[in-house]
């Protein structure tokens, strides 16, 4: 007789067992099932997402990774960026617990005991601890990681015992938690959470209910405790435009690493193509840029709806392109909601496209486009110029600093909203990335660029991998990726014709015989009464109402104003300001601003008067576009008493004149101070701007200018020093190369420090 499988034979003589038993067989796999649903349902927030409620897997938090100053992540008074949020009602409890280990030596789970904690309320103040978190203090260590996988044992058996906070009631807001070793804030010494929870609850009436999706970062400090150890975390992100989207690491081996998202990408300056581009950390401090700079909200968990909302997925109202001038154009675009665009102006050949990033709001919105392509060329008449227009929303960008491996790359899925206006549904997004400034294209395991189509993560393999960076890197990669969650197209094509111009405003001439003369011209649509202007002069009143106004109208198409204001004092640097606006409702977002700059007769200075230190002599400069009654120019310099007295003369040359004097026999001193006065036929005599030079320096000397935010280095020709600016943290902030003359200072308001070899200067940037 031929025998059946082994396997069937058993189930077949299962299947004969009593009844009785095979009902406690199916009460088994109730509560199995049971059980298995319970611990999906456990709200543990910390380790248990970190871990992917996996222990063999890593994923820790940590403080002053390398015992670097930088990493501040959720450490004493550090910047609001590094904090660690947890987002609480009045009425609430946080249940807080912590395992904490040295990372270092022949045994890197050696506990420390010498970590504290304390707990801020929004408006900074402590409301509890100092706390010194040890092994043996009971309540708020979690001694398993099975513990910290379960959360509080108040909520869940067989969990940890936690430090509990009762929030007081209408105190809610973001409460803060802050960790220092040996309670010294300025201790950098590296210390790893192992495991850890804080987990928020609220009270239903009968009982304290879990709130997830409380705990959050703008910049959070994780390792896996190894280079080869993977991380397979899940984080969420809340966008400006209150879209939710995850993204999972996928196995990425980074070591320790920081992790935080924003709208532009891997640094705060340049244009938007340039700050998504994936860059050098040094290159971009050099550039005056901040890498990863944090912005949006990262949560553990899908945010709490109560208090992140769900954002509605905006549209495009209404998109064209109107010519105001011939070289000024409105790329006329109105959004349902903030957001940001992308439109690329695509021309026949030669001609190259071009493409603007912007931020726009709610309701109209105007792009300005000089009329030009991407190389600068001027596109000719009546050429069919293709506009296209893309709107992205969520838009979420991950910039990560020092990531050695990514083999497997991101996969980034949309949590919340996943419909359309028009309740269609919202595909999981594509993930681009451009990494062609970094030197090692053959470790971009999947090309240096994808910037369209984009690349769709799949359930097995993700989107943008890459290996062995930031190895013994001293200037580390800052890698970004970016996504968004929907996209209209929209196109519009144009055609460049002279007849559809809208000149609103030009001024063709500032002085003339009369006075200063300006010349107007716009479209004949454009009533005259409706353009108007503003006049104003430095000093005060050189300038009378216009005396003359002529309008021609002889052109059928353009209407044409001449206006005469006339001199009434003397004086220089008049500033005439002409703002114009368009009544037609078919392009009322057309608007031309024109300032324009000119000195009042009898001289246009073409150039101010400057001056060079020379060994032995100084040399002054200056350049003239008109000097009418002008005999000549007496070049003056300061005495020790401070009274000007004239040194030398130079003779008028004419209008559109260049003139250089030498001071060949300067006195000592520590400074020099010149003017020029000018000679005139029968008028009052007039006078420069006054400059200030400095002596050749024998060291070089470096000088703040508060009023204007300027360092002014005086130093022999051909020198060059290194710059380091730091905050009050001791945080290097800005760090360039400087050559003798003048650096703006690129840092916002507030005291810093600023080290030049061995000169230390305190600055106070207004």
């Amino acid at each position: 007789m031929k025998r059946r499988p082994k396997s069937v034979s058993l189930w077949l003589g299962f299947g004969q067992l009593h009844p009785l038993i095979l009902r406690m067989y199916s009460m088994m796999q109730f509560l199995l099932i049971g059980t298995i649903l319970c611990l999906s349902l456990l709200y543990a927030e910390g380790t248990r997402q970190l871990m992917n409620n996996n222990c063999a897997n890593h994923g820790y938090i940590q403080i002053w990774d390398n015992a670097d100053p930088l990493r501040t992540f959720a450490t004493y008074s550090c910047p609001e960026y590094s904090r660690l949020y947890i987002r609480v009602a009045g009425g609430e409890r946080i249940y807080m617990g912590f395992h904490i280990v040295t990372d270092a030596g022949s045994d890197p789970n050696t506990i420390a005991n010498d970590v504290w904690m304390r707990l801020r309320d929004p408006n900074g103040n402590i409301v509890m601890g100092p706390i010194q978190l040890t092994s043996g203090m009971g309540a708020g260590w979690i001694t398993t990681c099975n513990q910290a996988l379960i959360g509080p044992a108040p909520l869940y058996a067989g969990g940890y015992n936690p430090l509990i906070y009762n929030v007081p009631s209408g105190s809610g807001g973001n409460y803060y938690i802050e960790f220092a070793v040996n309670n010294n804030p300025t201790q950098y010494v590296k210390r790893v959470f192992r495991w850890f929870d804080i987990t928020v609850a609220r009270w239903n009436g009968t009982g304290w209910i879990p709130k997830p999706g409380r705990l959050w970062s703008r910049k959070w400090d994780f390792t896996t405790r190894g280079g080869n150890n993977p991380f397979v975390g899940t984080l969420y992100t809340y966008s400006l435009d209150s879209v939710v989207t995850s993204f999972n690491f996928n196995g990425m081996r980074p070591w320790g690493f920081e992790v935080s998202c924003n709208s532009f990408g891997a640094s705060t300056v340049g244009t938007p193509q340039q700050r998504r581009r994936s860059d050098y950390r040094q290159n971009i401090i050099n550039a005056g840029g901040i890498p990863a700079a944090p912005e949006y909200p990262v949560f553990l968990n899908d945010p709490d709806h109560e208090y992140y909302p769900t954002g509605i997925i905006g549209s495009v109202d209404s998109f064209s392109v109107i010519p105001c001038t011939r070289e000024s154009y409105c790329i006329y675009v109105s959004l349902t909601k903030p957001g940001q665009v992308s439109v690329t102006l695509n021309f026949p050949p030669p001609y190259v496209p071009r493409t603007f990033i912007e931020n726009l709001n709610a309701g109209p919105n105007c792009i300005p486009w000089d009329g030009r392509d991407g190389n600068g060329t001027l596109i000719p008449n009546q050429t069919l110029v293709n506009a296209q227009l893309e709107f992205f929303t969520g838009l979420t960008h991950l910039p990560l600093v020092d990531v050695e491996h990514h083999n497997n790359g991101f996969r980034v899925f949309l949590v919340r909203p996943t419909l359309r206006p028009n309740n269609t549904p919202l595909p999981d997004p594509r993930v681009y990335w451009d990494d062609i400034l970094l030197t090692d294209p053959a470790n971009s395991l999947d090309g240096v660029q994808n910037l369209s189509p984009g690349c769709q993560p799949t359930p097995t393999f993700g989107c943008h991998r890459w290996q062995n960076r930031g190895v013994n890197n001293q200037n580390p990669e800052v890698i970004n990726t970016w996504w968004y969650t929907n996209t209209e197209q929209h196109t519009f094509v144009m055609d460049v014709d002279s007849a559809k111009w809208r000149v609103f405003s030009q001024i063709l001439s500032c002085t003339g015989p009369n006075g200063v003369e300006v010349q107007l011209r716009f479209w004949h649509e454009i009533p005259f009464s409706s353009v108007s202007w503003s006049v104003s002069t430095t000093p005060a009143g050189l300038l009378g109402p216009a005396i003359d106004t002529v309008i021609n109208t002889s052109d059928p198409q353009w209407t044409e104003v001449i206006l005469t204001f006339p001199v009434v004092q003397n004086g220089n640097a008049v500033n005439i300001t002409f703002q114009v606006t368009a009544v037609s409702s078919r392009y009322p977002y057309c608007r031309d601003q024109s300032t324009l700059f000119c000195t009042v007769l009898p001289i246009v200075w073409a150039a101010p008067i400057r001056g060079k230190v020379y060994e032995g002599y100084n040399l002054l400069e200056w350049a003239v576009a008109v000097e009418a009654g002008v005999k000549g120019y007496w070049i003056e310099r300061a005495t020790e008493e401070g009274r000007f007295i004239p040194i030398g003369y130079t003779p008028a040359k004419g209008q559109n004149s260049l003139y250089v004097y030498e001071d060949r026999y300067p006195p000592s001193t520590e400074r020099w101070f010149y003017r020029l006065r000018t000679d005139e036929d029968g008028g009052q005599a007039t006078y420069s701007n006054t400059i200030e030079l400095l002596p050749l320096p024998s060291t070089p000397r470096l000088i703040y200018d508060a009023t204007r935010s300027t360092l002014i280095l005086s130093a022999p020709n051909g020198y060059t020093a290194t710059l380091e600016a730091f905050n009050p943290a001791g945080q290097l902030v800005w760090k360039t190369n400087m050559t003798p003359g003048e650096q703006p200072v690129p840092l916002p308001p507030g005291p810093y420090i600023v080290r030049m070899e061995a000169q230390v200067l305190r600055i106070l940037v207004p």
